[in-house]
């Protein structure tokens, strides 16, 4: 046996100890990292060999009142996304260049997308079914790695502009930014599902591994109070007077005053929910590109900004309801006292404070005539009566200090005078709806509290919200916040404003089918050189058993026709009393109709020979005008305006035969000159004119200079005197 040193065995059993020590540390090691921390590293591992993509949920789709049309709604799209790592480093330029070629995107940069070192990244988003196919062929085709195209949702709006201030939009990861979109996007949006797949250490895909899917949950519909039909019936107005009279822009609220649901709500101008990001006016577009990205943001928040709820303005004489209200409630005066009197001014501490017909003062006025005439001195002198601490309670009945709590973002508060400053000048301006400023829906609030009898009710945009299976119905039921005047005192309102609009400065609105109620305004913002009008109207319909409140408001007009809310918006709101009133098949005041309508109904000639037409329309009181030569026998192929249409007697039917063109005429501008005038000059110009109201023409439903068929009808209201139009 060979001599083994003391030494040897020394490093022998060192070296012995030391491997168990190291075997000791690393099965310590194992036990901590197998064991104690083995949550952890699972987890991690997990991670590290797994990506998971997100499963966009469908969002709800949004409906008008009658469940049926959809305002907004979800439909499949497609997005395409890469794995950088997973695509080949030799064959990244090609592809990158093909995909451009097939998505029409810039080759450079998708291909610095793929260069990137992320687990995964976004090519392209709502890429078209014909693209993604595409995409898809040329994928399995060559074989190609770590390019996916997978389902996508787009937002689509299938009536563009209608709406778009309250339905709003969504970004591109779909939720919500404005509008209903924005204040519902809880119940909208759903909650995402996602896919997961494995990967290697290189962040390549494993192949022959199976993917898991999680579903996404779908999101809630949303059926509104708004009906898509009255919609469409006030944003065409609501354009049509912004153009017309030069505006900056107009607001029009329809609601209904029993419950507080809002029928209609529109701004102008508006935009297009599918493209929000796109400038809406032409001026917008011509300065876009000199822009700074800071200017261009201001510019489109205003754009997209509700400006019915979120702007106020001083509302002028459509406030005067309040002032009116307390006087009653408080007995200090009763409607048909003649206790005031207007000489044109009121002297207020230093201020004199006009009368707006303060060259042709009122006179002796109680309160009724107050309102018919729209006269200031009446509301000022009730306040003098009535003082600072009683008038600042009655602003506070009427929420007028708060918001009404509009289910829609951005909504503003009214803008009062701190009690404790204000001054005798603050309270009698204050009275008529000056230095003080609401919002057009608090002045719709006001007076549906005065339609409903006295009951002051909380607007809201959405009546219902469901999940596609139907489990889950929640209906949203109407408020009324508090009683804030007696049934009595809402009954003598009413009866005021039906005389405003027959009798005083609202003779505008007056329509020939129902009997209505209704309140002119001529706010003013600013002062001296820098003050701009706010046209205001309110109107209550019918009178007899409120359907409908419809408020207008005008902001900063410079047409030719002024700045007088009467003029400016109380035809129009008259107009849209009595379209709405009719779709919703509110029966007629029969009684109003039969004393002003002298129209006969025009009657059908079209497939009649020439001869036969003529006798036909003789025997109606009408007149003939022909396209080109017609024989007897030349058979009549159409006609304006068409059958059905009533028009006075003595009016032209215009006819046409096969293949003839249609001919057009300019419409004339009649505006403040006399009906009878009006009527020639229409005829002259082959066109129809009906008539509402007498004296002299106020407004036109068509505009001037625009062409339309020779033989179309077009309405004129009139009034006796437009110099007694605020």
């Amino acid at each position: 046996m060979p001599y083994v040193s003391i030494s040897t065995k020394k490093r022998v059993l060192f070296m012995l100890t030391a491997c168990m020590g190291v075997v000791v540390i690393l099965l310590c090691r194992l036990l901590f990292i197998q064991v104690i921390k083995s949550d952890y590293y699972s987890q991690k591992a997990y991670s590290q060999q797994t990506r998971s993509k997100s499963v966009e949920a469908k969002r709800g789709t949004i409906y008008d009142t009658t469940g049926e049309r959809i305002l907004a709604q979800s439909i499949s799209t497609n997005i395409v996304t890469a794995v950088p790592n997973s695509v080949k480093k030799d064959k990244k330029e090609e592809i990158a260049q093909n995909l451009a070629d097939i998505l029409e995107l810039d080759k450079e940069e998708i291909l610095k997308k793929l260069k990137k070192n992320v687990s995964s990244i976004t090519i392209a988003t709502k890429v078209e079914q014909a693209k993604a196919e595409e995409l898809l062929r040329y994928i399995s085709k060559n074989e190609i790695t770590g390019i996916s195209v997978d389902e996508d949702m787009l937002r689509v709006y299938p009536y563009g502009t209608l709406l778009s201030h309250v339905l709003g939009f969504v970004g591109t990861d779909n939720q919500g930014l404005a509008g209903v979109e924005a204040y519902y996007d809880k119940d909208l949006s759903g909650n995402p599902g996602k896919i997961v797949a494995s990967f290697d250490g290189g962040g390549r895909e494993t192949p022959f591994t199976q993917e898991q899917y999680i579903a996404a949950e779908d999101g809630k519909d949303v059926v509104l109070t708004i009906d898509a039909s009255i919609q469409a019936i006030i944003e065409k107005y609501l354009s049509k007077a912004v153009e017309e009279n030069i505006a900056q822009y107009g607001s029009i609220i329809v609601m209904r005053p029993s419950t507080g649901e809002v029928l209609g709500m529109a701004n102008y101008p508006t935009f297009d929910s599918n493209e929000p990001f796109t400038p809406n006016t032409q001026e917008l577009k011509d300065s876009w590109e000199n822009m700074s990205s800071s200017e261009k943001s201001e510019a489109l928040n205003q754009m997209w900004r509700n400006k019915a709820i979120s702007d106020t303005q001083e509302p002028g004489s459509t406030f005067k309801l309040i002032t009116s209200v307390a006087a009653l409630e408080e007995n200090i005066v009763n409607i048909d006292d003649k206790l005031f009197y207007c000489s044109g001014k009121v002297k207020v501490g230093t201020w004199d404070i006009k009368c707006w017909r303060y060259y042709n003062p009122h006179g002796s006025e109680s309160l009724r005539e107050g309102i018919m005439n729209s006269c200031n001195p009446v509301f000022m002198q009730v306040s003098q009566k009535m003082g600072i601490a009683k008038f600042m309670e009655y602003i506070r009945a009427f929420n007028l200090d708060s918001r009404t709590g509009i289910d829609l973002p951005g909504e503003a508060t009214g803008i009062m005078h701190n009690e404790n400053a204000m001054t005798e000048v603050d309270l009698a301006t204050s009275s008529f709806g000056q230095t003080i400023q609401i919002t057009t829906l608090q002045t719709a609030v006001n007076y549906c509290a005065v339609a409903n009898g006295g009951y002051l009710v909380q607007p809201y945009i959405v009546r219902e919200i469901k999940s596609n299976s139907g489990n889950y119905d929640e209906q949203i039921e109407s408020k009324v916040l508090k009683q804030i005047m007696s049934e009595t005192t809402a009954s003598n309102i009413m009866s005021a404003l039906v005389d405003t609009v027959n009798l005083g400065t609202a003779k505008s609105a007056k329509i020939s089918d129902y009997q209505i109620a209704g309140k002119t305004a001529t706010g003013e913002n600013g002062r001296g050189d820098n003050t701009k009008y706010l046209a205001g109207f309110v109107g209550i319909g019918p009178a007899s058993n409120p359907e409908i409140v419809v408020t207008m408001n005008l902001y900063d007009p410079k047409g030719p026709s002024g700045h007088g809310g009467a003029t400016l918006c109380g035809p129009v709101v008259g107009s849209i009393i009595d379209e709405v009133l009719k779709y919703l098949d509110v029966q007629t005041d029969y009684a109003v109709s039969e004393t002003e309508n002298n129209e006969v109904v025009v009657p059908n000639i079209t497939g009649k020979t020439y001869a036969e037409a003529r006798q036909i329309a003789s025997e109606s009181g009408f007149e003939l005008n022909i396209s080109s030569e017609f024989a007897d026998d030349t058979i009549i192929s159409k006609q304006v305006p068409k059958s059905g249409a009533s028009l006075e007697p003595g009016s032209v039917i215009m006819t046409y035969k096969e293949g003839d063109e249609s001919q057009k005429s300019g419409v004339p501008d009649v505006r403040n000159k006399s009906a009878n005038e009006a009527i020639n000059i229409f005829k002259n110009a082959g066109l129809n004119v009906r008539v509402e109201g007498t004296g002299y023409v106020l407004t036109q439903d068509v505009t001037p200079n625009e062409q339309i068929e020779r033989g179309s009808i077009v309405t004129i209201k009139c009034v006796d005197d437009l110099s007694e139009l605020p």
